[in-house]
């Protein structure tokens, strides 16, 4: 979600004199030079275990508000391709209307990937899993608004999610001499409604310093919209704060829980880019799933800045078994380069100690949480 953008107060005196007059009206006085940016591009070159090489770019269109202090709408661009044959592009608008009373956030994602199934549990071995292709199109659409309720909570948002998505999946011959059997649920539309409750007092919500995020999301999917029925919920919480020389902390917990007929591929766990990095989506998953994050963020010069993270992470059939099982541990850290130094937005890439036995490769926009 955008920030803030920076007013730009002009003051004139309402009794200036002929002189003053003649003077301010000089053509010949160049005008204010505008330093928005419009517009960010940047190249996709990178590693990850689930990608192997990434190639492919993205850019990042700004809009100014529609009034002095409102938020800056963007325009996200993104398209890459991997040397395991994958591709992926999306568009996502993040837009502000109405004095910024409504803002939608918008992705519109198709891809054509390779993927690796680890089977279902908090256990898997890394070197056991059934490979897959898989062709994904889909929209999800999330609108806030703060009407009713700015006057006595002002930092408090609500409103409808909706996500229309198919999916086909193919598995590959099994070569491994394991047990993992083929998931049950795997192709067809995945329809949903929903709805998000979101208290946010970030002052920034690129590179959050201070304040905290506390957000509750429910959806719903059933075979009257889609060919599968099950329900979503998720609760996420965060805390921003100062610490010393001059470095910015970031603390999180997240749970999902899932319940119901659901693809493999919605169940709750890892998703390797903010949830436990590192490593490939749905390394580990279950009916539910928690998630444990520190950070430390700091900027170190000219558009450079860098950071060191620890995540822990389990899943878990039921809360019961989530709270039993053993935690994923790991451990990071990464660099960032300024792709809008006025709205804090840094484009990352990371390298995590999984397990402590594997390594893995992030890159991102944004922070991971």
């Amino acid at each position: 979600m955008p920030v803030k953008a920076g007013a730009e107060t002009t003051t004139a005196s309402a009794s200036a004199s002929p002189a003053q007059s003649e003077v301010s009206s000089d053509s010949t006085i160049p005008p204010a030079k505008d330093d928005f940016q419009h517009i960010s591009v940047v190249p996709i070159v990178g590693y990850t275990e689930e990608t192997q090489y990434q190639f492919g770019a993205m850019a990042i269109l700004f809009f100014k508000p529609s009034f002095e202090g409102g938020t800056i709408s963007e325009l996200d661009l993104s398209c890459y391709g991997t040397s395991r044959k994958q591709l992926t592009a999306s568009i996502s608008p993040k837009f502000y209307f109405l004095r910024d009373q409504i803002s939608t956030d918008i992705d519109l994602h198709y891809e054509n990937w390779v993927g690796n199934y680890f089977g279902a549990g908090n256990n898997p071995n890394y070197d056991d899993f059934r490979k897959f292709d898989r062709q994904t199109f889909y929209l999800q659409s999330l609108v806030e608004t703060n009407f009713g309720t700015k006057q006595w909570l002002p930092d408090f948002k609500y409103g409808p999610y909706v996500e229309i998505n198919y999916t086909s999946i193919d598995f590959n011959p099994y070569t491994y001499h394991g047990k993992i059997e083929k998931p049950e649920n795997t192709d067809g539309w995945r329809n949903g409604i929903g709805y998000h409750l979101t208290l946010d007092t970030r002052d920034n919500t690129n590179w959050a310093r201070h304040g905290y995020l506390v957000q509750w999301g429910h959806y719903f999917y059933n075979k009257v919209l889609g060919d599968y029925s099950y329900t979503q919920q998720e609760l996420d919480i965060r805390g921003y704060s100062e610490f010393i020389w001059n470095t910015s902390m970031a603390v999180g917990l997240l749970w999902q829980r899932t319940n119901g007929h659901l693809p493999f591929d919605k169940l709750a766990g890892s998703d390797g880019l903010k949830r436990f990095r590192g490593v490939e989506k749905n390394y580990f998953y279950g009916n539910q799933a928690l998630f444990l994050q520190t950070e430390f963020r700091k900027k170190l010069f000219w558009r450079i800045a860098g950071d060191i993270f620890f995540e822990g992470g389990k899943a878990g059939d039921d809360f019961g078994k989530l709270m039993k099982n053993k935690w994923h541990r790991s451990l990071g850290f990464g660099g960032r380069f300024a792709l809008n130094k006025k709205e804090n937005l840094y484009a990352r890439c990371e390298f995590s100690w999984v397990d402590f036995k594997n390594f893995g490769m992030t890159m991102y926009v944004r922070d991971a949480f």
